[in-house]
């Protein structure tokens, strides 16, 4: 019953109520009231076209004066001779057709001396012909800025008038006469009026008292029509015609039932004159009003058998689909929705029941998954900004979320290791803020016991139908154990276990990378080949354990030496090499060799033995290019120059062949 009541309600909101009003506005408003807005708007029409016919009139008027008042035609007239092939001609005969071809309202120009003689003419037969209307012509020059009345159209041509401007030679001395004929068809068209059926009509009213219309095709004059012979009696003053004061405001008079606007053209002495038959006007509203209200009501009654008859029929499967929604959200697993009926509500209840079983299918599918799964399962909601994480996060990790926003959330509050926060951080705001579509990582975190273990975080985004992320589904693996084995596979397969430093494979390895690099950037690098001296004296006089001893140290030294600027490796035995990167001069290698030997001659405290033992050793130093193009060749030149230091005293450092001595830098 709520549901039908509802779909009543809205009903008569959406429908009912604004044709109520309608009804009841078209009830209220009068004959008059719409007879005066569409008076005014009238009033307003013929302001319009009243300024329309003035700018026509006000361009073809100015563009005539300044042609009247150029200087070769003055002196193509004042010539006493009639001659068509000189210049002055030829540049008036131009300015005539240019004339009457840019603007489509001129059908015709021509130039007349005062005695009538037609001396240029866009028809080039009326040249030296006697012009019939030239004493017309020329007392229209005299008037309404030389603009004629309205002449009826003959047997080629339509409804026209003449926009005569005289010609002067000197202040006032008149020569002759420019004349065009201006054919009236467009601004007739401009006058017609659409949608005031046939009780308004617009008339455009000459000097002489002559109008024609747009269903008026010859012009007439008001004076011999009874019906609008007393507009002159009514608005006199808008009209030249009647009175030589002429107004530039619109005037409206009302008599007979009739009302009459008119807005006049002072350039000219012409006028637009509206008439508005108030009483037919009257009577077709009147019927309009009724034919509208009628239809509202028939619309109102059918509209409201039409919305009871859709609730009746709709309400209660809806009511029902609604029930079952709401007993399903609150986790009923059981409820069907039973709509015994052959159209689409049936179709509807079977397709709600066939996802509510997916549904639960998916939901036990979940769970179970999740229930056997190590890994903790977490689904980030993009739209409701929470987070949810599967019950086995809490046997993993110490930190417990205050509250399910994503704020609060591993995300940010988790403790992550420091060398691997800022890629955490950076990954976070990549599938959160940004257009990342996957999450994949390997990161430290504390554990439920406060130690940091290798985690890896895996993660993908869905989004909706219309394209818009919504989730984020994703899940956290302890790789611990795994991550851990190949950190050290990796350190066993590329250290040396008893110095740590890099063993020959792995060395050689970065060496050639290093050369590599150094071609592109054109560096000065070296490498430092090291042999202790003596070695087997360690061993011999006091035990493996103390040349141990001795190795470890000579690692340790050669990792304090190249901690910014290279990396060391123990190629076997006593013998160490050093790559050096950067280096200024060649001299600068010669340093780090003597730095070498001074720190191994200082010695150490040996552990197994407590006894303060100082080392020696013999040091060849070869550099990138100059004495080698692949590791290979360039160990060799170090070692070549490290024998030479075996048989020369040992003890000291030396360049390879073609390097210049350090004292010589």
């Amino acid at each position: 019953m709520k549901i039908r009541l509802k779909m009543i309600s809205l009903f008569l909101i959406i429908i009912l109520i604004p044709l109520i009003f309608l009804y009841v506005y078209l009830s209220k408003i009068s004959m008059d009231q719409v007879s005066a807005s569409q008076v005014q708007a009238l009033k307003n029409i013929n302001e319009t076209k009243a300024d329309y016919i003035a700018d026509v009139i006000h361009n073809l008027s100015f563009n005539e004066k300044e042609f009247a008042s150029s200087d070769y035609l003055k002196k193509y007239i004042e010539r006493a001779e009639l001659t068509l092939d000189d210049d002055y001609y030829r540049q008036v005969n131009d300015s005539i057709r240019n004339t009457v071809k840019r603007n489509h309202l001129i059908t015709d120009m021509f130039i007349t001396s005062t005695s009538g003689t037609v001396l240029a003419a866009y028809n080039i037969n009326d040249i030296g012909s006697y012009c019939d209307s030239y004493k017309e012509l020329d007392a229209a020059a005299d008037s309404n800025n030389g603009i004629s009345h309205i002449y009826g159209p003959t047997d080629s041509d339509t409804c026209s008038f003449y926009v005569v401007k005289r010609v002067y030679s000197g202040v006032s001395n008149q020569i002759g006469l420019v004349v065009e004929r201006i054919d009236l068809t467009q601004i007739c068209k401009s006058i017609s009026l659409t949608g005031y059926s046939n009780y308004a009509s617009v008339l455009l009213v000459d000097s002489a008292g002559k109008y024609i219309s747009s269903s008026v095709s010859y012009p007439k004059s008001l004076t011999t029509v009874a019906e609008y012979r007393k507009i002159g009696d009514n608005i006199t003053d808008a009209i030249p015609f009647y009175t030589t004061s002429s107004v530039t405001q619109t005037l409206s008079a009302e008599y007979d039932g009739k009302t009459v606007i008119g807005t006049s053209i002072p350039e000219a002495g012409w006028s637009v004159v509206s008439y508005y038959d108030n009483v037919l006007a009257s009577g077709n509203i009147s019927a309009d009003f009724k034919s509208a209200k009628f239809a509202v009501v028939i619309f109102c009654i059918t509209t409201s058998a039409l919305a009871i008859l859709i609730c009746i029929t709709y309400t209660e499967p809806l009511s029902k689909i609604i029930r079952v929604i709401n007993q399903k959200n609150k986790g009923d697993t059981t409820i069907r929705l039973e709509l015994n009926t052959n159209d689409e509500f049936g179709e509807i209840g079977s397709a709600f029941n066939t996802m509510f079983d997916s549904i639960y299918e998916s939901e036990q599918r979940y769970k179970t998954v999740v229930s056997m799964m190590d890994n903790v399962v977490f689904e980030i909601n993009l739209k409701a900004c929470t987070v949810y994480v599967s019950n086995n996060f809490n046997q993993k990790f110490s930190f417990r979320a205050q509250t399910d926003s994503i704020s609060n959330s591993f995300l940010y509050k988790m403790k992550v290791h420091k060398d691997d926060i800022k890629r955490f951080n950076d990954d976070v705001e990549k599938i959160l803020i940004y257009e990342g579509e996957k999450w994949e990582g390997e990161y430290r975190l504390k554990n439920i016991y406060g130690d940091f273990s290798w985690f890896r975080i895996q993660g993908r985004k869905f989004k909706d139908q219309s394209g818009t992320p919504s989730k984020i589904i994703g899940m956290i693996a302890d790789i611990d154990r795994e991550k851990k084995s190949t950190i050290n596979l990796m350190q066993k397969a590329n250290y040396d276990a008893l110095t740590q430093l890099f063993n020959r494979a792995s060395f050689l390895r970065s060496l050639d990378e290093e050369m590599r690099q150094s071609e592109s950037r054109r560096s000065l690098d070296a490498l430092m080949f090291i042999d202790l001296d003596d070695f087997k004296h360690f061993n011999d006089e006091y035990g493996h354990k103390c040349g141990d001893d001795v190795l470890k140290f000579v690692a340790e030294s050669i990792k304090e030496l190249t901690s910014d600027r290279g990396f060391g490796g123990r190629l076997g035995g006593d013998e160490f090499v050093m790559c050096l990167t950067n280096l200024k001069l060649i001299g600068d290698a010669g340093k780090v060799a003597d730095d070498m030997i001074k720190t191994l001659n200082a010695g150490f405290k040996s552990e197994s033995t407590g006894l303060q033992l100082n080392i020696h050793c013999s040091i060849g130093i070869a550099f990138f290019r100059e004495n080698g193009s692949n590791p290979t060749e360039l160990l060799e030149s170090a070692d070549t120059a490290m024998y030479k230091i075996k048989k020369s005293g040992k003890s000291n450092y030396a360049f390879a062949d073609g390097v210049a001595s350090s004292e010589e830098k």
